[in-house]
């Protein structure tokens, strides 16, 4: 199994863990607040193992319906989990202004206490392993999955000081103000993973830099007369490059094919970290003009 499908298991795990002890503590000291809080690390549950699968499907090879594969259920995921964690910051938002407002007092804050500080190192643990898979992997569902845990991680640790400061202090209006200013960085977090997916989704084309370098590789191969069409995109885990290759009109197919076969390593060399799959027009001719007049 692949160590970004483990992370995604290892989530799940943990997430129902927490959710168990935050339920059956809520339950005993009868703390609204902890219940909710049980509540929230199901959904994560829920959004680990909708990660999982959305791995899963994203690694299985084209079909007749699906000839370039399902890489970009990565990118998809990520938008929509960008989404939801905006969404939460936006409930966050309102329930601390809510409370602010209506001067709601925490009952049992011991028991509150014990479950943030275990649902504190349990999360921690996790997001440092998923930012470990992240990095390694390069996965955006799991980059994704690691940025919704460290909201969570905030909201515990700040739900943790606040109970700290109204335990000895009794101003239960601090956890409003903790609640609101964790909203506004959990939905600053939220907009950069959407702005992360949304160029996988529309094709952005690869680094500038990358390109060049390409353009170079190509263009210092002595048999290709000229090239045309060079055109990228990338997925969260393959790049994509289509060229059109114009070589000497009685060159055979078979050296021309050789070329383009060695262009494809050089390329492949050069970024040997990452996938990749090309698609290379061979022509005897430079036929770009016609080719824009055909569009």
């Amino acid at each position: 199994m692949k160590l970004e499908k483990k992370a995604t298991i290892i989530a799940s795990i943990c997430a129902l863990l927490l959710a168990l002890v935050k339920f059956f503590i809520g339950l005993a000291s009868g703390s609204v607040a902890i219940l909710s809080s049980a509540l929230d690390s199901m959904m994560d549950l829920v959004i680990s193992l909708f990660n999982f699968l959305a791995l899963r499907k994203s690694s299985q090879k084209p079909n007749a319906s699906y000839n370039f594969g399902f890489s970009k259920i990565e990118a998809l995921v990520g938008l929509l989990e960008g989404c939801f964690i905006a969404i939460i910051s936006i409930f966050i938002f309102f329930q601390s202004i809510q409370k602010m407002y209506k001067y709601e007092e925490i009952s049992d804050i011991n028991s509150g206490m014990f479950v943030m500080f275990f649902s504190l190192v349990c999360t921690l643990i996790l997001v440092l392993f998923l930012t470990y898979v992240a990095k390694k992997t390069n996965s955006l569902i799991v980059e994704s999955d690691c940025l919704h845990y460290k909201t969570d991680l905030l909201t515990n640790c700040c739900t943790l000081l606040a109970l700290i400061v109204i335990y000895f202090t009794q101003w239960h209006f601090i956890d409003a103000i903790f609640g609101i200013a964790a909203s506004f960085y959990i939905a600053f977090s939220a907009c950069s993973i959407v702005k992360k997916s949304l160029p996988f989704l529309m094709d952005k084309a690869l680094e500038s830099e990358k390109v060049k370098q390409i353009y170079t590789l190509i263009k210092n191969h002595k048999d290709v007369l000229s090239f045309h069409d060079l055109k990228t995109r990338k997925t969260p885990n393959i790049n994509y490059l289509s060229v059109h290759l114009v070589f000497c009109p009685i060159i055979s197919l078979f050296h021309a094919h050789k070329i383009s076969d060695e262009i494809e390593q050089n390329i492949r060399e050069k970024f040997c970290n990452e996938k990749w799959e090309f698609q290379i027009h061979l022509d005897p001719y430079d036929d770009q003009e016609v080719e824009r007049e055909k569009q």
